[in-house]
């Protein structure tokens, strides 16, 4: 599937080439309807997937298949990501009524996940003053 992916230039507004600038790249975008909402996460379980825990929060028009751009890490470090495709641009990540999501998600190293979100330190990745590049499957 790597193979097949195009070589990005990464010409998004959000990416300047700025110190510790985390390029994304979010695949299995369905179509080019509302946002794409990404959290960046410091290297902590209790505020992993929480809002208030979230460092930054980003969002864009969804472009399909593939959604690009850059969220700039305030230091170098460990950090994750949480992406979701916000389909109707509520600006919310919406559920089913027994709490399943029910808009495409992903999450940094796209970690097997079954009933509960995956720790912390299976969606590390490492940001250097250079940056770092990343690939989002949305589910």
């Amino acid at each position: 599937l790597h193979d097949a992916l195009p070589i990005f230039n990464f010409g998004h507004v959000s990416c300047n080439g700025a110190e510790n600038e985390i390029k994304v790249i979010v695949e299995g975008v369905k179509d080019s309807v509302g946002l794409m909402s990404a959290d960046l996460y410091p290297n902590d379980q209790e505020a992993f997937l929480k809002g208030e825990g979230r460092i930054k929060q980003v969002k864009f028009a969804a472009r399909a298949p593939i959604t690009q751009f850059c969220i700039k890490a305030p230091d170098s470090g460990a950090y994750a990501i949480a992406v979701y495709h916000d389909r109707n641009a509520n600006g919310r990540f919406d559920k089913t009524g027994i709490g399943m999501p029910n808009e495409p998600w992903g999450i940094s190293n796209n970690p097997k996940v079954r009933f509960a979100a995956p720790p912390v330190t299976k969606a590390l990745f490492d940001v250097t003053q250079e940056g770092a590049m990343l690939e989002i499957k949305l589910r």
